[in-house]
């Protein structure tokens, strides 16, 4: 997993957007539903990086926003709920949590960034 996390940053940081980046997001998610016990490590590191003003997980260990926001679209896992809440309450002034929100849902807005939804 931490390879595709890499390669996912690695494309972000060049300047690429999630079209360059999605076979390595597709092959964390592929491995989190074939490997149950990733389970709490993926999700240890999205609190980490949800636990940061900036949320956008550039320390050691963090998850891309995108990546995340990927997660909760295809996985819909209860944890990332409560994740999603404890950021709220911590930034009471952030916003982001209502896009980590809208992943939960079937028509995702973000859907249309990535080419496995198009067709």
């Amino acid at each position: 997993m931490d390879i595709y996390v890499g390669n996912a940053w690695q494309i972000f940081n060049a300047g690429f957007g999630c079209d360059r980046a999605e076979a390595a997001m597709f092959a964390v998610i592929d491995l989190l539903r074939e490997f149950e016990e990733l389970r709490p490590d993926f999700l240890q590191r999205v609190s980490l990086t949800l636990g940061k003003v900036d949320c956008w997980g550039t320390e050691p260990g963090a998850v891309p926003r995108e990546l995340i926001e990927l997660a909760i679209h295809e996985l819909r896992w209860p944890e990332f709920l409560q994740l999603i809440e404890h950021r709220r309450l911590s930034f009471k002034h952030d916003r982001s949590h209502i896009a980590l929100l809208e992943a939960f849902e079937a028509n995702w807005p973000d859907r249309e960034y990535y080419q496995r939804y198009q067709g």
